[in-house]
């Protein structure tokens, strides 16, 4: 029997070539959609107003990924690319039919300095940038990091009664702490009770502290009935950094004793 006398082998062959041209029609299509002039991408939307994070960088981005109708674009290397720049902690990429790209950029908040180069962020994690803000400065080990900006929201939290803010904070290989405050007073915690003793500065603060603390060097908070007060000496030629970091050094040596 011939195939065009089998009625239903007929039926299942034209099946198949509607099928084949189904999916022909379909690719080229598709195709076309793809590569025509059609549903340019005409804006490139950013959801959040940006502090820090250059616009610059983003066009620079935008021109090499972004380019080309909203077919073409490629979300996913523009995505990583952004996820690179120095000030950007999330970034999401997303096409927004018909002619949209947008982008959801969470910016890092800066809390401190690292050194002249680096900052840490709210998060804890050190990055490569520099800011014009007023930030303290850490000192400690790179793997001390988010344990120091929890530490200093706390200690910040704590002296907002007295006005005062932190300058420096010094974490010490004894996980020692010590503070420089804005008006150049330094104090120093140790290792224990930490809150607990910035409490009891806090409190001494207006009684005690606050009419003499122009003369006064540092506070030593380690002391467990009290603390004990080191007035400048007028003599001193050293700068402010260089003491504290003197400071810092001898504290190590007496948290033997005081902790």
């Amino acid at each position: 029997m011939r195939l065009w006398d089998n009625a239903q082998a007929l039926k299942r062959l034209y099946r198949w070539l509607y099928v084949c041209v189904l999916f022909c029609l379909l690719g080229a299509g598709g195709t076309w959609l793809v590569h025509s002039p059609y549903f340019p991408v005409r804006q490139i939307k950013v959801l959040q107003p940006l502090k820090n994070l250059q616009s610059s960088e983003i066009e620079e981005i935008s021109k090499q990924y972004l380019r080309g109708n909203i077919f073409t674009v490629n979300v996913s290397a523009a995505q990583a690319a952004l996820a690179k720049l120095p000030w950007v902690a999330k970034v999401q990429v997303k096409r927004i039919w018909p002619d949209t790209v947008q982008l959801e950029i969470k910016e890092r908040v800066p809390v401190a300095r690292w050194n002249a180069q680096q900052l840490v962020d709210n998060d804890g994690q050190i990055f490569t940038a520099t800011s014009q803000q007023q930030l303290p400065l850490f000192t400690g080990t790179n793997s001390s990091a988010r344990y120091m900006t929890v530490h200093l929201l706390t200690f910040e939290s704590l002296l907002q009664p007295t006005g005062l803010h932190i300058q420096q904070l010094q974490l010490s290989d004894r996980s020692a702490w010590q503070l420089k405050l804005t008006n150049g007073m330094t104090l120093r915690l140790g290792r224990e009770k930490v809150e607990q003793r910035l409490s009891h500065f806090v409190w001494a603060w207006p009684q005690v502290l606050h009419n003499q603390a122009a003369a006064i060097d540092y506070v030593d908070l380690r002391y467990p009935d009290g603390f004990a007060i080191r007035y400048k000496n007028k003599a001193v030629s050293a700068s402010a950094d260089d003491n504290f970091s003197e400071d810092a050094a001898t504290m190590d040596q007496q948290d033997a004793q005081l902790d």
